[in-house]
């Protein structure tokens, strides 16, 4: 089922349709970013287009596989430099050392 979402209001409206371990955030011209997931709560594929990167997109896909699953997530791997940059800053909000707000170098 679709919701609607709003991010950033200068995107209008984006889209999250979630369907039993996939979850797309859309707006009504591209798919902005995808994940897929497994019911243990590994992140199999994370990926957000480059247009859209760093506006929360990634963490938005993560934060709503996490409720689904309602266990804390790992990630697969192969793991590509900028997954690994989510992967840390999941890692650190989790061990409360990184606040929502941090960039990951």
């Amino acid at each position: 089922m679709s919701t609607p979402l709003q991010l950033q209001p200068t995107h209008g409206s984006i889209l999250v349709n979630h369907t039993p371990g996939i979850v797309t955030i859309t707006d009504s011209n591209t798919t902005i970013g995808y994940c897929r997931y497994n019911e243990s709560g590994e992140i199999e594929y994370i990926y957000v287009n480059g247009a859209h990167r760093r506006q929360g997109h990634a963490k938005q896909l993560l934060k709503i596989v996490e409720e689904c699953s309602q266990r804390t997530l790992t990630f697969q791997p192969p793991i590509s430099p900028l997954g690994r940059n989510l992967q840390s800053f999941y890692t650190g909000r989790i061990a409360g050392t990184v606040t929502p707000r941090m960039r990951v170098p």
